[in-house]
């Protein structure tokens, strides 16, 4: 450092300033409904992240321009996903800030355009019929509220019966609707509060998986750059951050869960290596609480792990004896490796991987506690709801409905402006009752589902991108375009289709991973290939109930991760054509790399209206639909 110069913490935290300020300064020139003090407290624990992770440069692997380009990433991915549909207006140069008209038959939200730029669409109540009773009234009086899209109409409902604290059964664990319910108290019910918290976890998912693939291939500072960008720029992970629904949760888990478990994987000081595992163990039990999407990754952890152990130890000739070529050779001697193993064994590592086990129940059972508070009904036999069920002994019972006491009462109180509450009572046995009723009764829910739905789908077509789930259609009433003398009606839709260059050229990178896995016993593409294939099959290939496309989303992220491997391979690769005897080249592949990548941004590009509700005219929309199973 030049004598006199400030250290880089110090520019670094005065920047951080600067942004802060100018961040809570838009947030009361354009009602943004941010509260100042909040946005400075998001900026600064962004820097202090920032700074976190570059303190252990050596385990994450993350340096400024890691934290620069992630960062840049998730906001422009915030951006899109607060703003859409975004109108080019300026193009037309209407260069206003405050309300711009909206052209006939544009769907924008109420609230506000910049520079004639979008409309911040994310609190526009798109679907007016989709309509429900919920609890917003004076004593909880139920009020009609409408603007649902898909299945909004049941999980913000939900959050908000957790906030009013009046019973429901979910098949689901209970933190997502805690996370939705968060967004709910701080907006209100409406479009914007139920659907916030989907946006900011979809958006911080991409800078999760650009941590995640810098960490398996560090020397590629472009392959992170591309799995993150493919991802923001899938139509299934758009749609999904931008609904008040809980799948972009459970992804957001499993990719944390995996990052850490990287950490976990390249730990080499016993502090690094005990933090590590806690760490992952937390967020596999914040992802089992969330949805049971996460049981895949925690089962492929485990087998990591005991392949790990068991590697040094196990080898494998081909058929034919000694001559014949390893299939499975004995393990090279790694001294990183082997120093970490000692390092391993003197942690009693058996005890704290027991101990991480059980965080992960801790956590899950923990994530109840706005469930203990509520006197409630629970369904304990959802399998026949017309008769009495011997698991409700001991309780006031009235067909298969147990009338369970109150696990923790709690008291309002005031401290100052503040309100408080706090427990007066716990009953521990009651509590571990709730938790264990309710997630029998979820599981007798789902595995017991009979119900047809026209947009299912089984799971091997998910792959394929071949019928996706339909979350909001309008055919009239959205104005007419002219075209060739002729006049179409404007068609608006919201689709999760996932996008077809990323879910179309993911399985030719998958594939190559195969190739990779086999030929050259690649270590990263054997882990994004399991990953794919546990999030993908593990959950999905045996059950008899419907399913739907947007169960494929925990797998997504190995699909970016695959095609962004395969781009920076070819990115960094030649190749020469022998023709007779003469020999052509060698020709770099970048330009191939850099066709996938223009492919994917195209189809982003082209298939945005169809994810965003933006009204298009019906020849172009038709235009949009390349598979039958897309209408």
């Amino acid at each position: 450092m030049i004598p006199g110069e400030l250290p880089q913490w110090q520019l670094e935290g005065a920047a951080s300033a600067v942004v802060a300020a100018l961040f809570a300064l838009l947030c009361v020139l354009l009602g943004w409904p941010v509260n100042p003090l909040v946005a400075v407290l998001m900026v600064a624990a962004l820097w202090g992240l920032s700074l976190l992770l570059r303190r252990y440069r050596r385990l994450t692997r993350l340096d400024g321009r890691d934290c620069a380009l992630a960062g840049g990433l998730v906001a422009v991915a915030l951006v899109v996903r607060l703003a859409s549909p975004i109108y080019l207006d300026v193009l037309q140069g209407q260069l206003t800030t405050g309300t711009v008209p909206a052209p006939a038959g544009v769907q924008r939200s109420p609230t506000h355009d910049i520079l004639g730029v979008g409309a911040w669409g994310l609190g526009y109540p798109f679907n007016s019929s989709g309509c429900a009773q919920v609890p917003v009234g004076r004593d909880n009086a139920e009020v009609k509220r409408c603007g649902f899209v898909f299945d909004e109409v049941y999980f913000p409902v939900d959050a908000l019966k957790d906030l009013k604290g009046i019973d429901y059964f979910d098949p689901e664990p209970p933190l997502s609707k805690l996370l939705i319910a968060t967004g709910i108290s701080w907006l209100g019910f409406d479009p914007w509060g139920w659907r916030i918290m989907s946006a900011i976890f979809g958006s911080l998912i991409i800078g999760l998986l650009y941590f995640l693939a810098r960490r398996l291939w560090p020397r590629r500072r472009l392959f992170a750059f591309l799995a993150a960008l493919f991802l923001s720029l899938d139509g299934l992970e758009l749609v999904e951050s931008r609904t008040g629904v809980i799948d972009i949760f459970a992804a957001f888990f499993v990719v944390l869960g995996f990052w850490l478990f990287t950490l976990h994987w390249h730990a080499q000081g016993r502090r690094e290596w005990l933090c590590t595992l806690y760490l992952t163990a937390l967020a596999g039990g914040l992802g089992l609480a969330t949805k049971a999407d996460m049981v895949p990754a925690l089962l492929l952890m485990a087998l990591l792990l005991l392949a790990r152990w068991a590697r040094p130890h196990v080898r494998l000739r081909g058929p034919g004896g000694r001559n014949t070529r390893w299939l499975l050779p004995p393990a090279p001697d790694d001294p990183a490796e082997a120093a970490r193993r000692t390092m391993v064994r003197s942690l009693r590592w058996g005890w704290h991987y027991l101990g991480a086990g059980c965080l992960i129940l801790l956590v899950f059972y923990l994530s109840f506690f706005r469930y203990w508070t509520i006197p409630h009904t629970i369904y304990v036999n959802f399998a026949d709801t017309s008769g009495p069920s011997a698991t409700c002994e001991g309780f006031r019972t009235e067909a298969s409905v147990c009338h369970l006491p109150q696990a923790m009462t709690i008291q309002r109180d005031r401290l100052g402006p503040v309100t408080i509450w706090l427990p007066t009572s716990f009953n521990l046995k009651q509590s571990l009752v709730d938790v264990e009723m309710n997630s029998l009764a979820g599981l007798s829910y789902q595995a017991t589902l009979k119900a047809t739905h026209p947009f299912a789908s089984p799971y091997y077509t998910w792959p394929l991108d071949q019928h996706p789930v339909l979350f909001y259609a309008v055919y009239t009433g959205n104005g007419v375009s002219s075209s060739g003398g002729q006049t179409y009606s404007n068609y608006a839709w919201i689709t999760d289709m996932g996008n077809p260059a990323i879910f179309w050229g993911g399985l030719f990178a998958l594939a190559a991973c195969l190739y990779w896995t086999l030929r050259r016993r690649d270590r990263v593409a054997l882990f994004i290939l399991l990953g794919f294939l546990f999030d993908w099959l593990l959950l999905w290939s045996w059950p008899s109930r419907i399913l739907f496309f947007y169960e494929i989303l925990e797998a997504l992220p190995f699909t970016c991760l695959a095609l962004a491997y395969c781009c920076t391979r070819l990115a960094h690769a030649e190749a020469s054509l022998q023709l007779g005897g003469s020999r052509l080249g060698p020709y770099s592949l970048r330009p191939l790399a850099g066709a996938v990548v223009l492919a994917v941004i195209l189809s982003f590009a082209y298939f945005y209206p169809l994810w965003t509700g933006q009204p298009i005219p019906s020849n172009d929309f038709f235009q949009h639909i390349w598979l039958p199973g897309w209408y």
